[in-house]
C-alpha cells in the first residue's frame, strides 16, 4: 500500500501540471495578501482620520450644551466609521461593497454610505484579489486538471491494465489513488496557507488576535473541504469514463454550473420569489413621507398659535412664554416621531425583504459549494451578509436612544440641557468562532457530504472499472 501511494504521489509531483500549479498559487497568494495587507492599511487610516475628525466636531457642539447642542446634535447626527476587518486580506468579502459609514440623524433611519469602490474607483475596475478568489476559482480548476485523467488517462496509457495485473487487490489500488489524489491535491493551498500566514504575521499594519488565528485555520479547513469536493468529483468521472476529453470536458461543465450557473440562477429565482423594491422607489416613498409631515405639522402648528394668539410676546410672562414654547416642542416631537415611526416602517419593511431574498439565495447557493463556502468563509472572516445585519441591528438600536436622548434635551429646562451624559454609538462582534461554524452547519456538512459522495462513488468506480 505505502508503495502505491509513492507511486501515484510521485506521479502528482513531478508532472509538469502540479510544478505549474504549485508555482501559479504560491505567486498568486502572495501577491493577493500583499495587496489585501496594504490595502488594508490605507484603509485603516483613512477610518481612523476620519472617525477622528467626526467625533471631534460631535464634540465640540456637545460642549456647548443648551439649546445649541441639541440643535447640533439634531442637525449633525452621528456617524460611525466602520474599521475594516483584520482578516479582509484573505476573505474580502462584502468589504467593498456595504457602507463603511454609518449616519444616525433623528428622525431619519440609519444611511450606510461610502463603500470602498465608491471612494476608491479604481478598485471596482478590475476588482479586489483576494486568497478567497484564488482558493474558490483558480485552484478548483487547477485540482480538476490534476485528477480528470487519473483512471482513464491510466487505461489509455495501458499503464492501468499492467498495474492491475499485479498481484494487488482492486481496493488496494483504488484507496492508493484516492489518498496520493487528496495529498497531490491539497500541497499548494497547504504550502500557500504557510506563506499567507507568514505575510500576516510579519506585517506591521495588522495584529492578529488569538481569535482571529482561530479563524484564520477554520477557514483554511473550510478551503480544504471545498477543495475536496472537486478533487473527489474528479477522481469519481475519470473513473466513470475511459476518454481523457470526455471526463475534461465533463468535469469542466461541472465546474461551470457549480462556479457560475447555480450562484446566478439562485439570484435570479430570490429576486422573482422574494421581489424588492428599488432604492430609489424607497427614496421617492421617503421624499413624499416627510413632505406630507411637514404640511400636516406646520397646519398644527398654525392651528397651535392661531388658538394662543399673543399681541405682544414681551407682555406676558416667562412662564407663559414657556409653556407656549413648550406646547409646540411637543407638536414637533409628536410629528417628528410620527414620521421616524413611518419611515422606520418603509425602511425595516425593505430590509426585511432584503434578509428575506438573502436567506433564500443562501439555500439555493449552497447547493454549489462555492456556495457554501463562500457564506462560511465570509462569516468567520466577519465580512459577509450575517455581519452587515448585525450592525443594522446595533445602528437602529441606536438610533431609538438618540430620538428618546434628543426629545428628552428639548423637554429639559434651559439650565439643564447640558450634554455630558451623551452616550456615543460603539459596536463590536461579540460571536465566537463556534458560534460562525454553528451558523455555517448546513454549508459545511453540504460540502463533507458532497466529498464523501465523490470519493465513494470514484472507489466503487475504479473497482468495477474496465481495463480492457
Amino acid at each position: 500500500m505505502g508503495r502505491l501511494i509513492r507511486k501515484e504521489l510521485l506521479g502528482y509531483l513531478l508532472d509538469f501540471r502540479f510544478v505549474a500549479i504549485f508555482l501559479l498559487s504560491v505567486l498568486l497568494s502572495v501577491l493577493s495578501v500583499d495587496v489585501g495587507v496594504k490595502n488594508y492599511g490605507h484603509r485603516l487610516e483613512q477610518q481612523r482620520v476620519v472617525s477622528s475628525a467626526n467625533k471631534a466636531r460631535l464634540a465640540t457642539a456637545l460642549e456647548k450644551g443648551g439649546g445649541r447642542g441639541v440643535w447640533d446634535l439634531t442637525r449633525q447626527g452621528i456617524i460611525w466609521n466602520r474599521e475594516p476587518e483584520t482578516l479582509s486580506p484573505v476573505v474580502f468579502g462584502m468589504s467593498g461593497k456595504l457602507g463603511s459609514e454609518v449616519h444616525i440623524q433623528y428622525p431619519y433611519p440609519p444611511s450606510y454610505e461610502d463603500s470602498l469602490f465608491s471612494v476608491d474607483p479604481i478598485h471596482a475596475l478590475f476588482g479586489i484579489l483576494d486568497f478567497s478568489f484564488i482558493v474558490k476559482v483558480i485552484l478548483s480548476l487547477c485540482v480538476l486538471l490534476l485528477t480528470y485523467d487519473t483512471v482513464c488517462g491510466e487505461k489509455e496509457s495501458g499503464t492501468f491494465r499492467l498495474t492491475a495485473s499485479f498481484p494487488v487487490s482492486r481496493s488496494s489500488l483504488a484507496l492508493s489513488k484516492l489518498a496520493s489524489a487528496t495529498i497531490g491535491g491539497l500541497v499548494p493551498l497547504l504550502f500557500s496557507f504557510l506563506l499567507v500566514s507568514s505575510i500576516l504575521a510579519l506585517s506591521d499594519d495588522l495584529d492578529l488576535s488569538s481569535s482571529d488565528w482561530v479563524r484564520m485555520l477554520a477557514t483554511m479547513a473550510v478551503f480544504g473541504l471545498y477543495l475536496l469536493v472537486f478533487i473527489s468529483f474528479g477522481l469519481l468521472l475519470s473513473a466513470v469514463t475511459h476518454r481523457r476529453m470526455t471526463a475534461f470536458l465533463a468535469l469542466m461543465g461541472l465546474w461551470t454550473v457549480w462556479v457560475f450557473i447555480v450562484p446566478n440562477l439562485g439570484l435570479r429565482i430570490a429576486q422573482s420569489v422574494e421581489p424588492v423594491a428599488s432604492a430609489y422607489e424607497l427614496k421617492r416613498q421617503s421624499h413624499a413621507l416627510r413632505w406630507e409631515t411637514n404640511l400636516a405639522r406646520n397646519r398644527e402648528q398654525s392651528a397651535y398659535w392661531e388658538l394662543n394668539k399673543v399681541a405682544n410676546w414681551d407682555s406676558i410672562s416667562a412662564s407663559e412664554q414657556q409653556r407656549l414654547r413648550d406646547g409646540e416642542r411637543e407638536i414637533r416631537d409628536k410629528w417628528d416621531t410620527d414620521y421616524a415611526g413611518r419611515i422606520g416602517g418603509l425602511f425595516a419593511n425593505r430590509r426585511n425583504q432584503l434578509r428575506a431574498q438573502q436567506h433564500i439565495l443562501t439555500v439555493l447557493s449552497a447547493i454549489s459549494p462555492l456556495g457554501a463556502v463562500s457564506h462560511t468563509t465570509m462569516d468567520l472572516a466577519r465580512t459577509g451578509l450575517i455581519q452587515q445585519e448585525q450592525i443594522e441591528d446595533a445602528a437602529n438600536a441606536y438610533s431609538t436612544y438618540l430620538a428618546r436622548y434628543i426629545q428628552r434635551k428639548r423637554a429639559a429646562h434651559w439650565e439643564n440641557r447640558q450634554m455630558g451624559d451623551f452616550s456615543w454609538f460603539s459596536f463590536k462582534y461579540m460571536d465566537t468562532v463556534g458560534d460562525c461554524l454553528v451558523r455555517n452547519a448546513f454549508f459545511i456538512l453540504n460540502l463533507v457530504m458532497l466529498s464523501i459522495l465523490g470519493f465513494v462513488g470514484a472507489y466503487v468506480g475504479i473497482l468495477r472499472y474496465d481495463v480492457r
